[in-house]
């Protein structure tokens, strides 16, 4: 019950993120930059625990070293850097963000479904379906919130799509290193290669003088260099709550429910994601919540209810 309960939070925080990164953005940052600052918070807030881990004693050939390594990188695109700028891309394409968030929304029944492609030991009842079509129903409900509007653009339904396969793949490929390496190690690792992978997308961007963080001013001194927005409190706060708890926090809770309840199980509390967002918006951002996307998160619950109570590894 406790990582069930951890699974839900980690999902309710990351729920909140979305709103979050809004914020971020309307102080005038790009989606590449505000990911490249929350995971090197996370990664340097992560540090003192990382040096005081003992390495395991284990000898490991150079072969088994880079395949691992390799892995890490994957697991910083698919969890970091491939995620975030497929989803935040096909944002920005699109006035009808409803069609990201639902179409992202599906993220665990695609996760369940690629799982039970590459491994056998996880059963997906009828019941776990059925559980999954009043989720991803509840889910509909609470993106829309009363205004049903979708973008029939091939390229932001791809994108989206991209986004919900790429977690998928990083639920995958966790499952393979977590039983040689530490929650903290992994991690680690998946910010360190998030950040580089995101690099060249931040380094673009500055070329072509789409970033506003990296503005300098003009040679009279009568602009603010842009760098100077981190500073701002509510920046500053906002890049805090990202990078030491929807970051640093939940990537490593999660990492270890990943362990302890498997991967469909887990990933069944991520459609709770848009319920906690609808919530955040509503306190934060002061948009209205309608009684059809309160129905939606009653659906929900019903249907990860159903979900964990209908696969065959808990």
């Amino acid at each position: 019950m406790l990582w069930h309960l951890l699974a839900l939070l980690v999902a309710c925080i990351w729920g909140s993120t979305f709103v979050a990164s809004k914020v971020l953005l309307n102080a005038g940052l790009n989606p590449a930059e505000i990911m490249c600052l929350r995971f090197v918070l996370a990664w340097v807030l992560m540090l003192p625990f990382a040096l005081r881990k003992r390495t395991r004693k284990k000898k490991r050939t150079t072969k088994d070293i880079l395949w691992d390594e390799f892995l890490f990188i994957i697991l910083g695109l698919t969890g970091g850097s491939l995620y975030f700028l497929s989803e935040n891309t096909a944002v920005k394409l699109t006035s009808a963000t409803s069609t990201v968030a639902l179409i992202v929304g599906t993220t665990p029944i695609v996760t369940a479904l690629m799982n039970r492609m590459v491994h056998r030991d996880e059963h997906l009842s009828g019941q776990f379906l059925g559980g999954s079509l009043i989720a991803v129903l509840g889910v509909a409900l609470v993106v829309f919130n009363g205004v049903f509007v979708l973008d029939d653009d091939p390229l932001v339904i791809l994108l989206s799509f991209a986004a919900a396969v790429s977690w998928g793949f990083y639920s995958l490929v966790i499952r393979n290193v977590e039983k040689r390496h530490s929650s903290i190690t992994i991690t680690r690792k998946v910010f360190f290669w998030g950040v580089i992978t995101m690099l060249p997308v931040c380094i673009w961007g500055m070329y072509h003088g789409e970033s506003q963080l990296c503005a300098l001013g003009d040679a009279a001194g009568t602009q603010t260099p842009g760098w100077t927005l981190l500073f701002d409190p509510t920046v500053f706060g906002t890049l805090f709550f990202l990078g030491l708890i929807a970051s640093f926090g939940c990537f490593l809770l999660w990492n270890i429910v990943l362990r302890r309840i498997g991967i469909i199980a887990a990933g069944n509390y991520l459609y709770f994601n848009p319920v906690t967002s609808l919530i955040a918006a509503y306190l934060v951002l002061n948009e209205r919540i309608t009684w059809l996307a309160i129905l939606g998160c009653l659906m929900t619950i019903a249907g990860v209810y159903l979900c964990n109570h209908g696969s065959s590894k808990h």
